[in-house]
This record gives C-alpha cells, sequence and structure tokens, in this order.
C-alpha cells in the first residue's frame, strides 16, 4: 500500500516534532502554576520573552533523527536486529558531549545505558530492568526518540512497533517502553487515519491491556470526557500519576498522561494541542515534540499553521550534532528527505529520484525554507527583505521580496552552515561544514521586478583569522536582476587557511523594489583544504569546524618546528573534518608521535565506530578498517624515533586505498565498507602531532 502525500506528511511530522521542542524547551521541568504566572497559555513560542535561544540543540531532536538511521547504516531495514540499534549509539555519540542528558549512572538512563553498550553489553540488556533497576528504566527517554519509527512504517502500527522497541530497549524497558510503543504506533495510523479517538485506540491496542500505560489511557480520556476542562483533568493526572508517585528524574508515566489529556482536549487542533501540553508543564518539549509530531501528520501542513505561523520563525532550522558532524546543521525539510528514504526502503516501495536533480537546497514543500532568513540588518541597517516559499508552475521556490532597496538600504537572507559552539542549549554541540575551499556554490532562478537598477550576489561568512570570530565575507560578483528574466549566480569558495565557513547567504542592492525567486542551490565541486600546524578555533577557544573528543591539544614546537599536539590520554580520541559527501580524495599531512599506543590519520569517517586509519604503532605503518570492530588490511614494518617528523599521504579512490610514506607507496588496500568520508586524525593513549594538512582531489 503506498501512502498518498507520504513525502509531505513525513515533513509536517518532523515539523511538529520540532515545533514541540522550540515551544516547550524554554521552560523545560517547570510546573504548571509557574507556566502561567510567567507566560499564561503558551500558545506561542516564548524564547524571546524568556531571553534564550529559540533554536537550540535538543536530544529529543538529535536522538530521533540519528537513531532511525540503524536502519540504514545496517542495511537491512526493517530486519534490522536489536543488537545493531546499540552499536549505532556507539558510532554516534560522543561521551559527555553529544545528543544524550549526561546525568551519571543510576542517575541518567541513556547515559546508564551508554555506560553498558560501553562496558560491553549489548542490546536489550543495555537498557533492561534486569540490569538497571525499574526506576531508571522506566524514565521518558523511551518515547522522546521514537517518533520516526512511527514515519518509516506509514500505515502499519505493528511495524512500527517492531523497530520502536528494538530502539526503545537499548536504553529503557517495561511501562516506558509500553509509553513509546503508543507513540509510535500512533504516528504510524496518522498517515492513514485522521480520527483521534481511532489513533488512541489503536495506540493503547498494540501494549498488554493490563499494563500501567493502558490504564492510564482509560483513565485520562474518561477524565476528559467527563470534566470537559484540561484544568480539571490535569488536577486528577496530578493527584493519580503525578511526579510524586513515581521515581527518578522524570517519569513516563505522568508526562504520558499528559499527552494523552492533549490529545483528547484538542483533538484537532496543532494550536490548542501545543498549548495544553506546553502549559501543563513538566517536561514540556519532550511531551511536547510528541505530541507534535502525531498532530503534525494528522492535520498536515496547512493545519500546522491554520492559527499561529510555526514555521516563520524557526525557518525549518535544526542544530544536530553527533560524533558524525556532516548534519550538526540540517533543517526539518531535509531531515524529512532522510527518514522518507527509509521508509521507503522499509516499506519495499521504489525510490524516487531526488528534487531539482538532487539540489542541496530545493524547498519542494510548502512553508520551506531550509534555514533561510532575513537579516535584520545589512551594513548596519534595517533590512529590506522578506522571506516566503511560494507555488511556481507546479513545484515549490524561495520568494525573496525587497521593497524600497537603496545603497544604504540592502537585503540579506542567511542560512547557518556552521553552528556557534555557544549555540547548544546545554549539548554540546560540534560538526563540520558543508562548504571547503575549491567547492562552488550554483544559485538558479528568475527575477520579477519592475525595473533594472538592482542586483544580486551571493557570499558565505567564515572565521576571521585575527578576530576569530566569523565576520570574514567572500562575495561572488553582483549580477542584474531583470524584468523577466533567469536568474544564475555562481561563488567559488577559496582558500580559508584553514578556517570554517560557518553561514551562505544572498544579497540584494542597487535601487529599487521586487522579487527574486530561488528555484534551487546546489553545492558542487571538490574540497581543497589546507591547514598549518593549528586546529581552528574561536575566540572563546573552542574548536570550530572539527568534531574532536580530544583531552590533548595545543601548539608546540618539534625539532624546531609549530606541530598541533593532539591526543586521548584514555581510550581512542579523534579530530576529523569534512562530510559523508567526500568520496575520492588524498589527505595528506607532517605526522609524528609521542608517548601514544597509536596514532595517525583517518579518511572515510563516518563516526567512531566507522572509518579507514593509517596508524602508527611501535613497530608499524598499518591501514586499519574500523567497522563495529577492527581489521587490519595492510602492515609496513618500520620505526621512528619519538618526534620525528614524516609525511603520511592517504588516498582513497573508489573501493581502492593507497598509503605513501614520505612520498614512497608502502601500503594498500580495499574499502568494501564505508565509500565516503571525512578526515582528520586519531590517537589512541597518548599524544601525537602534526603539521602542513592537506586534503585535494
Amino acid at each position: 500500500m503506498d501512502i498518498a502525500n507520504y513525502d509531505e506528511q513525513v515533513y509536517a511530522g518532523v515539523l511538529g516534532k520540532v515545533i514541540g521542542v522550540y515551544m516547550g524547551r524554554p521552560f523545560e521541568g517547570w510546573q504548571k502554576k509557574g507556566i502561567i504566572e510567567h507566560f499564561g497559555r503558551v500558545d506561542r513560542y516564548v524564547a524571546a520573552e524568556h531571553k534564550v535561544p529559540l533554536v537550540v540543540s535538543d536530544d529529543d531532536i538529535s536522538g530521533t533523527f540519528t537513531f532511525i538511521r540503524a536502519l540504514e547504516d545496517t542495511g537491512r531495514y526493517g530486519d534490522t536486529p536489536d543488537e545493531d540499534f546499540g552499536r549505532m549509539w556507539q558510532n554516534y555519540i560522543i561521551e559527555n558531549k553529544t545528543i544524550l542528558w549526561w546525568g551519571g549512572l543510576g542517575i541518567s538512563t541513556e547515559h546508564t545505558a551508554f555506560l553498558r553498550l560501553k562496558q560491553g553489553v549489548t542490546s536489550p540488556e543495555s537498557g533492561s530492568i534486569a540490569r538497571n533497576g525499574k526506576s531508571v528504566a522506566e524514565q521518558i527517554g523511551a518515547q522522546i526518540f521514537i517518533d520516526a519509527y512511527g514515519m518509516v512504517a506509514p500505515g502499519d502500527p505493528q511495524l512500527a512497533v517492531t523497530l520502536a522497541r528494538k530502539s526503545a530497549r537499548v536504553s529503557h524497558d517495561g511501562e516506558a517502553v509500553n509509553g513509546a510503543l503508543v507513540v509510535a504506533a500512533m504516528v504510524s495510523a496518522a498517515f492513514v487515519e485522521k480520527d483521534m479517538e481511532t489513533l488512541l485506540d489503536i495506540g493503547v491496542s498494540v501494549i498488554p491491556a493490563d499494563s500501567l500505560i493502558a490504564r492510564v489511557h482509560h483513565d485520562v480520556r474518561a477524565w476528559s470526557k467527563q470534566d470537559g476542562d484540561w484544568q480539571k483533568t490535569f488536577a486528577r493526572i496530578e493527584e493519580t500519576y503525578g511526579y510524586a508517585k513515581y521515581g527518578g528524574g522524570c517519569h513516563m508515566v505522568p508526562n504520558h498522561a499528559l499527552m494523552v489529556m492533549a490529545w483528547s482536549y484538542a483533538p484537532d487542533s496543532f494550536r490548542e494541542s501545543q498549548m495544553i501540553i506546553n502549559t501543563a508543564g513538566w517536561d514540556t518539549d519532550c511531551n511536547a515534540a510528541n505530541v507534535g509530531s502525531v498532530m503534525g501528520i494528522k492535520v498536515g501542513l496547512d493545519g500546522i499553521n491554520r492559527d499561529y505561523d510555526f514555521q516563520g520563525p524557526i525557518a525549518d532550522r535544526i542544530i544536530m550534532p553527533t560524533a558524525e558532524g556532516t548534519r550538526h546543521i540540517t533543517d526539518c525539510l531535509k531531515e524529512a528527505q532522510a527518514v522518507a528514504r527509509i521508509g521507503r526502503r522499509v516499506m519495499g516501495w521504489p525510490e524516487i529520484p531526488a528534487p531539482k536533480d538532487g539540489a542541496f537546497f530545493h524547498f519542494s514543500q510548502k512553508g520551506a525554507r531550509h534555514g533561510f532568513q532575513t537579516e535584520p540588518t545589512a551594513h548596519g541597517t534595517p533590512g529590506a527583505g522578506t522571506v516566503s516559499n511560494i507555488a511556481v508552475g507546479g513545484l515549490r521556490a524561495l520568494a525573496i521580496d525587497v521593497a524600497d532597496v537603496t545603497a544604504e538600504r540592502t537585503a540579506r537572507i542567511t542560512t547557518p552552515i556552521l553552528a556557534e559552539p555557544s549555540s547548544g542549549g546545554g549539548y554540546a554541540v560540534m560538526g563540520t561544514p558543508r562548504l571547503y575551499p575549491g567547492m562552488s556554490v550554483e544559485l538558479a532562478g528568475s527575477s520579477e521586478v519592475r525595473s533594472a537598477g538592482l542586483t544580486a550576489r551571493l557570499f558565505v561568512r567564515a572565521y576571521d583569522a585575527i578576530t576569530r570570530k566569523p565576520t570574514r565575507l567572500i562575495a561572488s560578483e553582483a549580477i542584474a536582476l531583470l524584468p523577466g528574466a533567469a536568474v544564475a549566480v555562481s561563488l567559488v569558495i577559496p582558500d580559508l587557511d584553514g578556517w570554517p565557513v560557518c553561514e551562505l547567504g544572498i544579497e540584494i542592492a542597487g535601487t529599487g523594489s521586487g522579487r527574486l525567486v530561488v528555484d534551487r542551490i546546489r553545492f558542487t565541486g571538490a574540497p581543497r583544504y589546507a591547514l598549518a600546524c593549528k586546529l581552528p578555533r574561536n575566540e572563546a577557544g573552542a574548536i570550530v569546524g572539527w568534531v574532536s573528543d580530544l583531552d590533548i591539544s595545543f601548539r608546540g614546537p618539534v625539532r624546531g618546528e609549530q606541530v598541533q599536539v593532539y591526543g586521548k590520554s584514555e581510550g581512542r580520541g579523534i579530530a576529523v573534518t569534512g562530510t559523508t559527501d567526500w568520496r575520492d580524495y588524498t589527505f595528506s599531512a607532517n605526522f609524528c608521535t609521542y608517548l601514544v599506543d597509536r596514532a595517525g590519520l583517518v579518511v572515510r569517517y563516518q563516526g567512531l565506530e566507522r572509518y579507514l586509519a593509517v596508524v602508527k604503532t611501535a613497530d608499524a605503518l598499518q591501514l586499519v578498517l574500523r567497522f563495529y570492530g577492527e581489521r587490519v588490511l595492510a602492515t609496513h614494518p618500520c620505526r621512528w624515533d619519538e618526534g620525528d617528523l614524516h609525511r603520511i599521504e592517504a588516498s582513497v579512490r573508489g573501493s581502492e586505498v593507497v598509503v605513501r610514506l614520505d612520498g614512497r607507496e608502502v601500503l594498500r588496500g580495499n574499502d568494501d565498507r564505508l565509500g565516503s568520508g571525512g578526515a582528520g586524525f586519531v590517537a589512541e593513549r597518548g599524544g601525537a602531532g602534526f603539521r602542513d594538512v592537506v586534503i585535494a582531489p
């Protein structure tokens, strides 16, 4: 059974999830009384009122759209085994930094499960009551990461439940898993069923009838019909299922009860359901996100924005840091595409072509902006542009409308390419940009100006080497916007001395008014990256443009030359840049070792458990495939003194891997697993050094 408008419905579900997080995050953990006193009815974004950022990194988003990748990473989709869901955690999660709440063993359920996995315990035992105890295993986390499993099994709640159970049990057990299964089943069913009473019936039908979560559903739905006032029902929930009744910091049962209440009282209104779930308090971002994913699919894109513009203020923006930095800056449409791609494989449906011949930004769903927002100021003066998504000949495009542009008043719109390390809102943020020197940005569109006088150009912002702030602007040539004419603008990213691109923008200048319609934006070309001897750091000292879990990192002299010293005192550490878009390239650096077990260069990096490495041991240079375990592909016996610099070059072309040491080929192997990924450095229990890094086609 194919699902009508499947991609659009997935996008609506992703939007609903993300909107819920951004609605509830500013007052996460608050009680209802305090929320009402501070904000009144929360039927809007209140981040600005609370003086906090609206778009931040959050575990609900990062976990949901990362953990679903287990199905694609294994290549087994609906047949992915239980243990692979746990292995995927070890690939994408940097301990004490990304995705999870790192509250400690026995305090944070997810942290506890991560430590079990690290100890060699496999899923589902890693999250079991037998291993971790009932209170820890039944906290809320099982349901907050689960929505995407319903999205990849549209109209098939039983399949959604099968997949969701495997994922939830990596970290949870018991009633926590029951709550997660309800959410997954409702998300799945919402693709074909639009009656809320029926959706709730389907949700509760997939769990044991005598379970506590089933009783919660029965009671809350009955109370909602009797009370006719959600605040009266809330009082009953607090008395019967409130936080005082359950152990731990954030239990599943009280929060799931609030979700049933919101669905019951606002079965057809996205905004009203968000108002109820957020005003009720407790784990607001998690609860609002689960309510939002079901409601988004149920009411659709028009229903989401019927009473309030939920899309405009966020422009689809998502910050999603993981150990693999490619998607740390992403957006709702891109994540919806990724989920739908997996869903088609799970359901056995044929693949469909990527929108607009695979353009990086294509704006192909109603309201989608791929993160583009108008800058409030340009050249220090009020901005002159507005941004919207419009229909053009049966497709969608981005419209930039400008009014009264003058020499002193330009219009700029921008989208992030690299997140600021401080934008995590409590979670560590790191990642790698999608644009590097040597690559090109190509915009195609049309001009709807009333007269000549306006120009358009592309620009990027990068970190400035002096200020270490993202203030350096590199722009293309400006092209004239003529009435009714096609528009093509391109920009080649120049060498940036190792500093990363952090923003992409479009500027409209000159004099006049009108509209630029952006049909698509492509990223083309291969990276040409060079770094002298120091990882780039912003003004606060945080590494930018690289993903790192190092605990040794400084610049120091070796044999009279400055090198970047890096390493990990215990275990294995990495520092990598680049993305999974990188396929065939050569990575070279001058390299030395100190007191270290093994260290070397990494290529085709796809996470902590998926990469190729050229590592120096005490007496050899080895080519190693790391793929949830390790396989040595080739060995070259050699010894060198501590601190001696040697040139190592690793070339990847198709499946062939060739390694040169000081200009001479010494290793050759075959990559039968990866095919693409970033580049960087690895060290195990100790330190090493590098300088004169070059990445080129």
